[in-house]
């Protein structure tokens, strides 16, 4: 792999493992003319799982040591900025087709709309509205057992670099409170620019440029350079740690790009041009080529084959800069198919599980109970997430029930066998645009609703979404009568009032006065008289309660 600091690159060598270079050498104009032409959308979106894959050579059999995981998460990058999934020779991401080569391609992956639900999907396996995300939520409360936490338990050193996005406000809700014994990075992209008004943080808009970092041994400082660079020097300088622990290790590596500002380091932009497009083909290439130097460090210790490898995307691409989720209609922040489906790659330390293209329908809550799966760890029955393990193996068919999605004032259902998608904005916008429906298996790219809607998927569909908004909006709390009064305990970033539409009722006599309710910390009312406060750490509201 090439080190882009040594001197830039337009296309990285693919990452290659030395038993892998003659095939490659024997390949290398087969591969040329393949990714010469087919533009964006050169393959349908559904491919067979019987796609041809290009041949390699025969890889090592499978190591008895309990696997590492390595987790890498790419911010926006959508279904067609991954080349080899459209063969699209307009984006240069030659060591991540290298890894969907050698391991198992997922074509029917659907994530988030944006990125806070997705990640708070991958670390729980729920559905991220169980945990208020909508899109954004307060944290994940300290009764869930996270994938960290869980590895945790089994002897596994973990770490947490790049994004967050899962919680700030609370210190809590920080990686090292949510099962990762270190971690580098940011809480989320407003903190980049490490502005300060008071002594405090606030919000400014991010960068890549110098950003501003912090973690369990840093409580936040200016790194040189570029952010997505600076991760990857940290993430190589930690797998070298964790490697000659000899313990197995769980890397949690989240990058920023491609989100946006859309700024590549200098070596990488100076191989594109100067337009809003080429300089997004930079920064895609870039990520590409750091995740390819991640890699190359894996095998330089020994230890490729002994860990699993992940890559995925959190949600669509925008579409700004390129047609980044073709050929699917929308984008990022949007329920239909563009925002939805995006990049996955597994690779499989024992080999014949590789070399798949998988064309099921999966969730990115999936991921969770499916690694626990591959190391033989059963996940918790409070998971909404059914593990793929089973049928990558070849064991099993892969699981098949309804997916759910809510974005702000839009819901959408996908059916079991994947052929209908319902997209519907929510009830109180019913009157202003009705319910529509697209049919897979008349348009595989779900572009063209179909009208009329046929009633019985409709109906079915629309009648599974209640149960499922009934069963994910119920915050399952304990309540425990202490004197006069009691305690609420349970889901506690649930119970703020006013944050992602959870509230709720509260009875008292007419006569009472003094504190009605607190969270420590957080919130707390009281009422005097007939006037009743609320207390939000600064904020302070009051009214009168009406005779």
């Amino acid at each position: 792999m090439i080190d882009p600091r040594s001197g830039p690159v337009r296309r990285s060598p693919p990452l290659l493992s030395p038993y892998l270079q003659l095939a490659i050498i024997l390949l290398a104009g087969l591969l040329t003319t393949a990714c010469g032409g087919g533009g964006g959308s050169g393959s349908s979106p559904g491919a067979s799982a019987a796609e041809p894959v290009p041949e390699v050579a025969p890889e090592p059999a499978a190591v008895s040591k309990t696997p590492n995981i390595l987790l890498i998460m790419a911010d926006d990058l959508g279904y067609n900025d991954l080349s080899i999934n459209n063969d699209n020779n307009a984006i240069d991401t030659p060591n991540l087709d290298q890894l969907a080569r050698e391991g198992v391609r997922f074509t029917r992956h659907y994530a988030t709309a944006v990125c806070s639900p997705a990640r708070a999907a991958l670390l729980t396996g729920q559905y991220p509205e169980r945990n208020g995300y909508l899109p954004n939520g307060r944290g994940l409360s300290a009764e869930l057992v996270t994938l960290p936490e869980r590895l945790q338990q089994e002897g596994y050193t973990t770490w947490h670099i790049g994004k967050w996005h899962i919680g700030a406000r609370q210190r809590t809700a920080w990686p090292d409170h949510q099962g990762f014994d270190h971690w580098l990075g940011f809480l989320n992209q407003w903190r980049l620019a490490g502005k300060r008004e008071g002594g405090k943080l606030v919000p400014a808009g991010p960068r890549y440029e110098n950003p501003w970092l912090q973690g369990d041994s840093d409580p936040g400082s200016y790194y040189e350079g570029h952010l997505d660079n600076i991760l990857t020097d940290k993430a190589i300088e930690v797998l070298a740690d964790l490697d000659s622990s000899g313990e197995p290790w769980f890397l949690n590596l989240w990058y920023y790009a491609p989100h946006t500002p859309i700024s590549p380091a200098k070596e990488f932009a100076a191989l594109y041009p100067d337009t809003q497009q080429g300089r997004y083909r930079a920064l895609v290439n870039q990520l590409d080529s750091n995740i390819g130097r991640v890699l190359t460090q894996l095998e330089a210790m020994g230890a490729l084959e002994e860990t699993i490898i992940v890559v995925v995307s959190d949600n669509g691409g925008t579409n700004r800069e390129s047609d980044n989720n073709a050929p699917f209609p929308g984008t990022k922040a949007t329920l239909f198919e563009g925002g939805l489906r995006a990049p996955l790659i597994i690779r499989w330390p024992d080999s014949s599980y590789n070399r798949q293209v998988f064309d099921h329908v999966i969730s990115i809550q999936d991921l969770y109970p499916t690694l626990l799966d591959a190391i033989g760890l059963a996940p918790g029955s409070d998971i909404d997430g059914q593990s793929l393990f089973p049928a990558i193996q070849g064991d099993a068919a892969a699981p098949q029930r309804n997916l759910f999605w809510e974005h702000v004032a839009s819901y959408s259902v996908l059916s079991a066998d994947g052929r209908w998608r319902l997209y519907q904005l929510a009830p109180i916008f019913y009157q202003e645009r009705p319910a529509t429906l697209y049919d897979y298996l008349a348009d595989p790219t779900a572009s063209v609703e179909t009208v009329p809607p046929p009633e019985e998927p409709l109906s079915q569909l629309q009648a599974a979404h209640l149960d499922w908004y009934r069963d994910v909006h119920t915050v399952k709390t304990r309540y425990s009568v202490e004197g006069s009064g009691g305690t609420l305990s349970g889901m506690d970033f649930l119970r703020t009032p006013g944050f992602g539409g959870y509230t709720f009722g509260l009875g008292f006599s007419a006569d009472y006065s003094g504190q009605l309710v607190s969270q420590a910390g957080i919130w707390d009312l009281s009422v005097t008289g007939t006037t009743v406060m609320a207390s939000f750490g600064d904020l302070v509201m009051a009214g009168d309660i009406e005779e």
